[in-house]
């Protein structure tokens, strides 16, 4: 059996191609149940992101599984990832195995070592789970990843540090007061920066998120979706009072927080920090704002200097991640190798067993219950000793390759295991 691949993401296609192809959790569900009816594939999977969709099977030859993943993404998409535009990428066996533990580690992202991706990694696995679609290969190559991302987060440096401008926001706010834990945060704009600025200061649990906008609806929508409070536009100088952290991402063509705004405010609020943090083009905040006392004001240029940094630092250790990859994929690689091996050990297992058992039983028919039963122990024991190192090495052979089929079907017959113990398996499964 083949681990097949086929995709595309944000290196191979266009927004608009990508868009086509993205699935809801409804759209999975029925994908994935039209894939196992159709009964080309023994196990799949989908990883849908807004970045990247990639769609996982385990066929009975790679060019056949690769070809039907491709029809399915036509059918799905109207969508030719043969090229151009459209061009996605496929994978198979071992290069199938080592993508999707680059993409778990965050090394195909668009935001080098990205943090979300490892989660919608292990959604996707439930969601192939809950389709019932996922057997043995999938499920163990899952799991091979996750665990691979997770190490090069934790043994590397490819997570470290802040890489957008939102996060690089809420490390300068962290410098002055720490933790962020109970301290309250104003956001200014609801539009796409502000809306990402405030998921980044609501997973630090902040004490208070409020929310300012030209619009009070659409502050009211983003306050909503992180648990925060909307205030009118009009109320922003005296938000300025009660709150820690600013940050403001607007459109406007001009300042919207002006010098005497901060200095009415922290003069309501003697001794207490204000960090003001401007990711607005052009700047929201006026850079008098920073000559008053306990007042930190934060430009986007500086932003961006500390983005680059973590940048060039995650790049860095790249090696290292690279190299905690390759280290759980070869595990996973071995393993899958040797499950063509896996039959011709449990009927070699099987045979030394009922030949052990017939011997325990003719020969020990009068012994008592408690010597019939050391007798047992110390034989079974016995067959573990001999089938140890036969087994290990069975389990490297890659059954898949001339080489590994001929000595797979050399231990056969040297130990006629194609006898009739062989033969009753095959004519069960036959059955079923």
């Amino acid at each position: 059996m083949d681990l097949v691949l086929v995709g595309a993401n944000h290196r191979t296609s266009t927004a608009d191609v990508r868009a086509s192809l993205a699935f809801d959790a409804e759209g999975i569900q029925r994908t994935l149940a039209r894939v196992q009816a159709d009964g080309v594939l023994r196990e799949s999977a989908i990883l849908s992101t807004c970045n990247r969709t990639e769609f996982y099977g385990v066929a009975d030859g790679a060019d056949e599984g690769l070809e039907y993943l491709r029809r399915v993404i036509a059918d799905y998409a109207h969508v030719d990832l043969g090229g151009g535009a459209a061009s996605g990428y496929a994978f198979a066996t071992a290069d199938a195995a080592l993508h999707l533990h680059r993409v778990a580690a965050g090394l195909d992202s668009m935001m080098l070592g990205e943090p979300q991706i490892l989660g919608q990694v292990r959604d996707a696995h439930v969601a192939a789970r809950q389709a019932a679609t996922v057997g043995p290969i999938l499920d163990r190559l899952w799991g091979s990843a996750v665990h691979a991302g997770k190490r090069a987060r934790a043994e590397s440096g490819i997570a470290t540090g802040a890489v957008s401008v939102a996060s690089a926001a809420v490390s300068l706010a962290e410098r002055v007061f720490g933790s962020l834990a109970g301290r309250e945060v104003l956001v200014v704009g609801a539009g796409d920066t502000g809306r990402l600025a405030a998921r980044h200061f609501a997973e630090r649990r902040v004490g208070r998120l409020v929310i300012a906008n030209r619009t009070l609806d659409r502050a009211s929508r983003l306050a909503e979706e992180f648990s925060g409070h909307a205030v009118e536009w009009s109320a922003l100088p005296s938000a300025l009072v009660s709150c820690d952290v600013v940050i403001s991402g607007t459109s406007a063509p001009g300042v919207v927080i002006t010098a005497d705004m901060v200095r009415l405010a922290v003069s309501a609020r003697p001794e207490k920090p204000l960090v003001l943090v401007d990711i607005a083009v052009p700047r929201d905040i006026d850079p008098g704002a920073a000559n008053h006392e306990n007042v930190f004001l934060y430009p986007l240029d500086a932003l961006q200097t500390m983005v680059d940094q973590n940048l060039a630092k995650r790049q860095r250790e790249v090696p290292r991640a690279e190299a905690i990859i390759r280290d759980e994929c070869d595990r996973f690689v071995a393993w899958a190798r040797s499950r063509g091996a896996t039959p011709v050990v449990r009927e070699l297992r099987e045979q030394f067993e009922r030949l052990r058992a017939e011997e325990v039983r003719k020969s020990l028919r009068h012994f008592n219950e408690a010597d019939y039963l050391h007798v047992e122990r110390l034989t079974r024991a016995i067959i573990n000793r001999l089938l140890h190192g036969p087994t290990a090495r069975l389990k490297t052979i890659d059954a898949a390759s001339e080489g590994g089929a001929m000595s797979l079907e050399a231990v056969r017959h040297l130990f006629a295991l194609e006898g009739e113990s062989n033969g009753e398996r095959k004519e069960s499964e036959h059955g079923r």
